[in-house]
């Protein structure tokens, strides 16, 4: 008989547990327990992360041409407002709907019923906000009218 097998059969015999219950040592309910031999800790400590940058700001400034679809600002919330010819898309940025020129303006808001500075502007606080706008390019009229006679 082996060395090892002496041990199996020492602890199965009960007499190294001879103070435990015998069915609790045939069931090989003492057992040892594994304990962590590291602490876990995250590996960016601090705060520190290394994530891109989202761009949000102004893309198309005041003055510039811009083609359909072109995005005017990339931003988080409602900072600027679309005007003419400009929409948001469901990321709020402001997109260009036509091809123009950008004009920046200074404007009185009116906002919707539901909108939640709605009830400020009713109590009678005025609220100036940044829209964008595209002044389309004018049409040239590229034909020649002929009459129909």
């Amino acid at each position: 008989m082996s060395a090892s097998m002496r041990q199996v059969s020492y602890i199965l015999n009960g007499s190294l547990f001879s103070h435990l219950n015998g069915d609790i040592v045939r069931g090989f309910s003492a057992t040892s327990v594994r304990h962590k031999s590291k602490s876990s800790r995250s590996k960016n400590l601090g705060g520190k992360r290394n994530t891109v940058g989202k761009a949000y700001g102004i893309k198309r400034n005041d003055g510039c041409f811009v083609h359909k679809g072109e995005i005017l600002v990339n931003q988080c919330g409602l900072r600027f407002y679309p005007g003419e010819n400009v929409e948001t898309d469901r990321t709020n940025r402001l997109v260009a709907m036509e091809d123009g020129t950008v004009v920046v303006s200074c404007e009185k808001l009116n906002p919707y019923p539901q909108s939640p500075l709605y009830g400020a502007v009713q109590k009678g606080v005025t609220i100036y906000k940044k829209f964008f706008h595209v002044i389309p390019i004018p049409l040239k009229a590229k034909f020649k009218l002929v009459s129909q006679t």
